[in-house]
This record gives C-alpha cells, structure tokens and sequence, in this order.
C-alpha cells in the first residue's frame, strides 16, 4: 500500500485514492462508499475476497478501465 494512504487524513487536504488499496481497505477508512459500490453494482461488499481484492482487481473483474471506478469513489470522499 503506498505510503500517503497510511498518513493520517486531514478533512481539508485532497484526498488521493490508489488503486492498490483493498476494497475492505476503502470500506474500512470510507464507510461511506458503501453506497457508491453499492450504486455501482459492484459485489465484493460484504465479500470475503474484498479483503484481499484492490480497486484494480474490482475494475479488471467489471471490465472497467480503473479512473471510471476511483472517480466515483473520490467523489464520495469529497462530497
């Protein structure tokens, strides 16, 4: 995991997402986007494998190119 996600996060910095951060991961410091994966029809919420699978696993598995799955997640972050 790159060294800026395990910084602490300060509400008035922008926040950058990486796509090698776990889905539990993003869940775990965003519960917010549950939503988001939820709207996206995505199904590793609640998965067992979310623990083990990134953002760039969820995007090759959906045939997604990865930036159409981190901006709506960034969005959730930020709104």
């Amino acid at each position: 995991m790159p060294q800026e996600i395990r910084k602490g996060i300060n509400p008035t910095v922008e926040t950058r997402l990486y796509s090698d951060i776990t889905v539990k991961d993003f869940l775990d410091r965003y519960p917010q986007l549950l939503r988001t994966f939820m709207d996206l029809g995505l199904l590793y919420v609640g998965c067992p494998t979310g623990a083990f699978h990134t953002v760039a696993d969820v995007a090759r598995e959906y045939r997604l190119y990865q930036d159409q799955l981190l901006h709506p997640l960034q969005h959730a972050i930020e709104n």
